[in-house]
């Protein structure tokens, strides 16, 4: 769990502790550490496990810094194995998912800067909200599961319900 210590008086830093040994699978400090410019979100995958589908952005470039394990980004297609030290800049708009390898977790970083006028939706989650995630764009790593597409499927429904709701409130 994070801690936080943030100079709310004069806002000139905010920090923030994580324990990298005991993160959830995605974390996205935006709100703790007051983020107005920069997205970043911290990315722990178990050996053998990945995205069950990609995601592309609008506007946002990010880029992927791998802190430790070894795994793959895929990026429109194309399979880049990936290991400690290495960072991949993905452009905005193409579709990204990211895989452990088999023997290993794998703990990256990933961060973009943001637009003006970030967030859109002021309860977004994270600091750029423009990302899209393609739920039937099923990564090479889980094609011809039968668990992940229902999954996904599922995903797809509850995205859908959610954009009504907002919708509606409009």
């Amino acid at each position: 769990m994070p801690m936080n210590k943030d100079d709310t008086s004069s806002n000139v830093f905010t920090k923030l502790h994580f324990d990298f040994d005991d993160l959830p699978q995605l974390s996205s400090p935006r709100q703790q550490l007051n983020l107005h410019a920069v997205g970043i979100g911290l990315i722990q995958l178990p050996a053998d496990e990945g995205y069950t589908f990609t995601h592309s952005h609008a506007e946002q470039e990010e880029v992927y810094i791998v802190v430790s394990g070894q795994g793959e980004i895929l990026i429109d297609g194309e399979l880049v194995q990936i290991e400690r030290g290495d960072l991949v800049r993905v452009s905005p708009q193409a579709r990204r998912a990211l895989k452990a390898a088999k023997q290993t977790a794998l703990f990256v970083i990933c961060v973009g800067g943001v637009a003006s006028g970030f967030p859109k939706n002021p309860h977004s989650r994270y600091l750029i909200d423009d990302g899209t995630p393609h739920y039937d764009d099923i990564p090479l790593w889980y094609q011809g599961r039968e668990d992940i597409a229902e999954r996904n499927a599922k995903l797809t429904e509850r995205m859908l319900k959610a954009q009504a709701k907002r919708e509606q409130q409009q």
